[in-house]
């Protein structure tokens, strides 16, 4: 049994190596700058899918999209992360998949409801994370806490 527990260990090892990877890969990749399409008030489009928290992006376009859809005077900003942070793949991460199924829901499902968001962001929270990101572009990065974004000007 023995073998089996060191193997078991091993692969949950590799799977965390893996969850990491994606972000770290982002987070390397755009040097820790990211966008986000935001209204005249500022504000983002308050889809919830990752959580509470500022919402952001790692493509301009993606960005251009959200300001878009904010009407006149949408505008795309640009933002640095804080480095270091703890952020969990909403795709890969078993504590992402083993939150939402603690809230009722698969891993791809989500409720627009604002009560949706604050309970994910809190759970994930509890557990150490910083933010979420997903291998979707238009979901992005939720970043839960805005002390660790800082708009570039």
């Amino acid at each position: 049994m023995k073998s089996f527990k060191s193997f078991h260990d091993a692969w949950d090892a590799i799977d965390h190596l893996t969850e990491a990877s994606m972000w770290n890969y982002i987070y390397k990749k755009n040097k820790g700058e990211f966008y986000r399409g935001v209204g005249r008030s500022g504000k983002g489009t308050g889809l919830g899918a990752l959580g509470k928290g500022v919402y952001l992006t790692w493509t301009e376009d993606m960005a251009k999209a959200f300001a878009t859809r904010q009407g006149a005077g949408g505008e795309v900003k640009k933002y640095k992360l804080k480095r270091g942070l703890k952020i969990v793949d909403a795709e890969a991460d078993k504590d992402f998949a083993d939150v939402k199924a603690e809230m009722g829901f698969g891993t791809k499902q989500f409720s627009d409801d604002p009560m949706f968001a604050g309970m994910l962001t809190m759970l994930l929270k509890e557990k150490g994370y910083d933010g979420a990101v997903s291998d979707d572009v238009a979901t992005g990065i939720c970043i839960f806490d805005e002390k660790n974004v800082k708009e570039i000007k």
